[in-house]
């Protein structure tokens, strides 16, 4: 039984996927196998697989059970048989000490870890500010430590940089009912039941941008996907009643929010940031400035201000005043 089982689901990476599995076969950490599924591919993915499959007997293909990334999870993790697994994205690339690392971490961590690490993305020239800012919000997470305390900003566990032990993965169920983002769903879930994350040292994850990538072009990763993720999750363990609920910020992801909610059979309270926003009516619901509300001690707020703009002065007066601010943003 090898130490550490590779999740790989493949679709139409053939660009890529040779580099891939180079860096896989090229670990500085040998005991592993990589469970590679095609899902379908028809750009001649299959017959690269296959050249590693037939050089190399870590490398196994596994059959598809149905169609799309979750059941490419459920159906890898079902064949795994290492005692701990991890996921890899086709297009791509490991480091070479990328499974060192990871495995160092989690043999000596206590039960219910996930073991994450730094990333980074490339080509230069394929990052914008917006996948820098991603980085370092993500890399500045492993070196704080702090994943679920902003956990409903976004994702905080990249999907192909962590590491589990594999009968605790099962355990959890990550992979049964989930829904896209699956990532997300999964560090929600796991979050939920009590896990720790625990960071290893240095980069772990070489992330690459491209324009067919799968997330920028599905709309399984949008952004109204994303936020019906936090809301069921934020739903399901903060709401005890049909109190209304109180949203900052009446941007797109402000108006988002307040539909989930109001669909839901929620009230809204709707506050902005801005005086002079205050008193207009958007979405048939009028705009009350933050600052004019009469919050009470232990009410709960969520914001969907952006977190590229510096709102800390808000937050901060917010929790003076006993108000506890969840960023959905």
């Amino acid at each position: 039984m090898p130490r550490v089982s590779v999740l790989l689901p493949v679709k139409n990476a053939k660009p890529f996927l040779e580099e891939c599995l180079q860096s896989i076969q090229q670990q500085t950490f040998t005991d592993w196998e990589c469970c590679i599924l095609d899902d379908g591919s028809s750009d001649g993915s299959a017959a690269i697989a296959q050249h590693y499959i037939n050089s190399d007997a870590r490398f196994h293909r596994v059959e598809p059970t149905g169609e799309g990334l979750i059941a490419a999870n459920r159906t890898l993790l079902a064949a795994g048989t290492g005692e701990f697994v991890t996921r890899m994205d086709a297009d791509d690339i490991m480091p070479k000490d990328k499974l060192q690392k990871l495995v160092y971490v989690l043999e000596s961590a206590p039960p219910k870890t996930i073991v994450t690490g730094r990333v980074q993305f490339f080509p230069e020239e394929n990052c914008g500010t917006g996948t820098r800012f991603y980085e370092n919000w993500l890399n500045e997470r492993c070196d704080n430590n702090d994943h679920w305390q902003h956990i409903w900003r976004e994702c905080v566990i990249p999907s192909p940089c962590w590491m589990m032990r594999t009968a605790e993965l099962r355990e959890a169920e990550c992979f049964e009912n989930a829904v896209y983002p699956e990532d997300y769903d999964m560090a929600f879930r796991l979050f939920e039941q009590g896990f720790s994350v625990v960071s290893a040292q240095g980069i772990c994850h070489h992330w690459r941008q491209h324009a067919s990538r799968y997330s920028i072009n599905s709309e399984n990763y949008g952004a109204a996907a994303f936020m019906q993720i936090k809301w069921n999750y934020w739903k399901k363990m903060f709401v005890k009643s049909h109190a209304p609920l109180i949203i900052l910020g009446t941007l797109d992801k402000g108006k988002l929010l307040k539909k989930m909610v109001e669909t839901d059979g929620f009230e809204v309270h709707w506050l902005s940031h801005k005086a002079h926003i205050a008193g207009n009516v958007i979405d048939n619901k009028m705009i009350v400035h933050y600052c004019d509300y009469p919050f009470s001690v232990g009410d709960k707020v969520i914001s969907t201000l952006s977190s590229v703009d510096d709102h800390i002065e808000i937050y901060k007066h917010l929790k003076n005043i006993g108000v506890t601010v969840f960023c959905f943003c």
